[in-house]
């Protein structure tokens, strides 16, 4: 999410807690090295068994230090979450970093609001990617995307309406 999107947030009053990804280069890295070398505030703990993958999840909230570049609005916390999956005798071990202008002490609230934007994405996005195959689609050209995904969702809400989750 850009800077001035953040602004907008913040301007309407709002708090922001958004994933910093690849296209922020030095806020990612400033990100890595706050949670390197500082001792978190907060930590929280979950684990979690769900189809056929155990996971443990390391959620880390930290205040930040001078490192990270100028221009980030009300940028109150950074959060680590570290992840570790197994599924079929296979570990997967993966990091990922969060800003967020909520003040809070308590790391298990932002690991709420994290889990609950996965279960959502998770949510949408697995029915269209395995049960409706969006990935292997024909229709390349024009607007046959858009129509065909806008026909997903209304299977997808009409399904859900009738008691289908």
């Amino acid at each position: 999410m850009s800077k001035k999107a953040l602004k907008t947030i913040v301007d309407s009053e709002n708090d922001y807690l958004v994933q910093a990804k690849g296209n922020q280069p030095s806020l990612l890295k400033a990100l890595k090295e706050t949670a390197e070398t500082q001792e978190p505030i907060s930590i929280y703990e979950s684990s979690e068994k769900s189809r056929g993958r155990n996971e443990f999840c390391k959620v880390m909230l930290f205040k930040p230090i001078d490192n990270i570049p100028p221009g980030w609005p009300k940028l109150n916390s950074i959060i680590c979450v570290q992840r570790i999956a197994t599924r079929k005798g296979k570990i997967s071990n993966e990091k990922s970093f969060y800003i967020s202008s909520l003040i809070s002490q308590e790391a298990e609230l932002f690991a709420k609001g994290i889990r609950g934007h996965w279960s959502i994405e998770n949510r949408l996005h697995w029915v269209k990617d395995v049960m409706q195959n969006e990935d292997k689609a024909a229709i390349k050209k024009g607007n046959g995307i858009e129509n065909l995904s806008i026909f997903r969702n209304i299977a997808i809400n009409i399904t859900r309406g009738v008691g289908y989750d």
